[in-house]
Formats: C-alpha cells, sequence, structure tokens
C-alpha cells in the first residue's frame, strides 16, 4: 500500500529538503516481540502479538501486554528502512487514556539504549483515538520500539493501579521508504 507523503531528508552538509515520495507500510505482518503478552495470563483473551501489525484495525481481538511499569513492544521490519511516522489505533473498546507517555525510538539494533528517538506522545488518549507520530527527521532503522515511559498516574481505575501500565493497542502502522 503507498500514500504520498511530505519526507524531510537530511543531506552530508546538514541542509534539508523536502520532497513528496510514496512512502509505503513497512510494519504489516511483520514480526513483534514485547515485554509481556497479556495472552500467556489469560489465554483465551484474544490478546496476540500479531494483532498489532495485521492490518485489521476493527477486529474484536488486541494486541496487550501485561501490567508493569513500562511495558513495551518492538516491531522488527527485518532490513534497514527510512521511516517516516508511526500511526498508533488505539483501544476502541474501554480505556483509551491508558495510552500515555509513549515513547517511540527506531535503530539498527533492539536495545533501547542505542536506538534513536523517532518521537512521543504524551497523552492521555481517548479510546478509538488514531495518533500519529511523525519522524522529524526521518529516522533509517531496522527496529521500531513504543515504550510507556512514565509511570501510571490513573487511581480511578482498579486494572490500573499501582502505577503499572498496560500498553493496549489495535494496530501500529510504520510508515516510510524500503531500502
Amino acid at each position: 500500500m503507498f500514500a504520498k507523503v511530505l519526507l524531510r531528508v537530511k543531506t552530508k552538509y546538514y541542509c534539508f529538503f523536502y520532497h513528496y515520495i510514496l512512502a509505503e507500510i513497512l510494519s504489516l505482518n511483520k514480526p513483534v516481540s514485547a515485554s509481556s503478552n497479556y495472552e500467556d495470563y489469560y489465554p483465551n483473551a484474544g490478546h496476540k502479538l500479531i494483532y498489532l501489525v495485521d492490518g485489521i484495525t476493527n477486529a474484536p481481538g488486541k494486541f496487550h501486554t501485561y501490567f508493569e511499569p513500562y511495558p513495551w513492544v518492538t516491531i522488527d521490519l527485518e532490513k534497514y528502512n527510512i521511516i517516516r511516522d508511526v500511526v498508533m489505533y488505539n483501544r476502541a473498546d474501554d480505556h483509551g487514556r491508558w495510552l500515555h507517555s509513549v515513547e517511540i525510538r527506531v535503530g539498527n539494533y533492539s536495545v533501547w539504549s542505542e536506538m534513536a528517538t523517532c518521537g512521543t506522545y504524551p497523552g492521555p488518549s481517548e479510546t478509538g483515538a488514531i495518533i500519529t507520530v511523525e519522524c522529524i527527521p526521518s529516522r533509517y532503522g531496522r527496529y521500531v520500539t513504543l515504550k510507556i515511559v512514565q509511570l501510571n498516574y490513573i487511581t480511578d481505575d482498579w486494572n490500573a493501579r499501582n502505577v503499572n501500565n498496560a500498553l493496549v493497542l489495535e494496530e501500529v502502522v510504520v510508515n516510510g521508504l524500503y531500502l
């Protein structure tokens, strides 16, 4: 799938130019790893890792980590790419505000400290929201990681107790260019 996008490119002389190009969805059906998987604790819950990148945004199944301080998910794009933006489809059922303080990083390795920041989303989100985080400038790498980087501050929700977070998304779309 292609989309016409504006890409900001940095040259070796540290000047920027803008150019319209066709960006591709890089994340569709790619391998996913996470800090935890809710499905491991509740096997019939319908929360699988692959739901994060299956291209379906309105299905009952979704990606869901277990409750932990700083949950994360990494998408392996399987080769190096230029990353333009990351689109997060927040859960549409309930508890949309659980999505907050998300930092997105891109790198050649899946080690958080060795990745470059693409962008952040402060939140809290609304249920069913579609959030686009642009990488400015565009980033180069194979791995894209989304991580909640702040302890949970929600106090009126039993599920979100003890400062723990859960990363729950219906879909993540990474847009950019194959190299």
